[in-house]
């Protein structure tokens, strides 16, 4: 009786479908926006002695609807299928931060 053949594994390659999600993307790009004008709000504060301009305060107020937008936004994202979600979590990170540090600058004074 012979001996059975060996039952070879074929090699084979798994192509997955994931994606950036775009809602993701925006909801970072928002973060990013939000904590860039923070650092121009800071540093115009300081340039102007202590004085800032009143235009300042809008920007604040844009940036804190931007990153309650941006949360809004990575949680969606989190919800769909087969996507990267390290782009979404970064962004809830960001937008969070963003709001704290917002938060704070307006609590405080600084």
């Amino acid at each position: 009786m012979p001996k059975p053949k060996k039952i070879r594994k074929r090699k084979s390659f798994m192509f997955s479908s994931r994606h950036y999600s775009m809602t993701s993307i925006i909801s970072f790009a928002m973060g990013v926006c939000s904590l860039a004008g923070l650092i121009g709000a800071i540093l115009m504060s300081f340039g102007a002695k202590g004085n800032p301009p009143v235009h300042l305060g809008g920007v604040g107020l844009f940036a804190m609807i931007g990153n309650i937008t941006g949360v809004i936004a990575a949680m969606n994202s989190l919800n769909e299928r087969d996507i990267f979600r390290w782009v979404s979590y970064s962004a809830l990170g960001l937008n969070m931060t963003g709001m704290a540090l917002w938060t704070l600058m307006v609590f405080w004074g600084l």
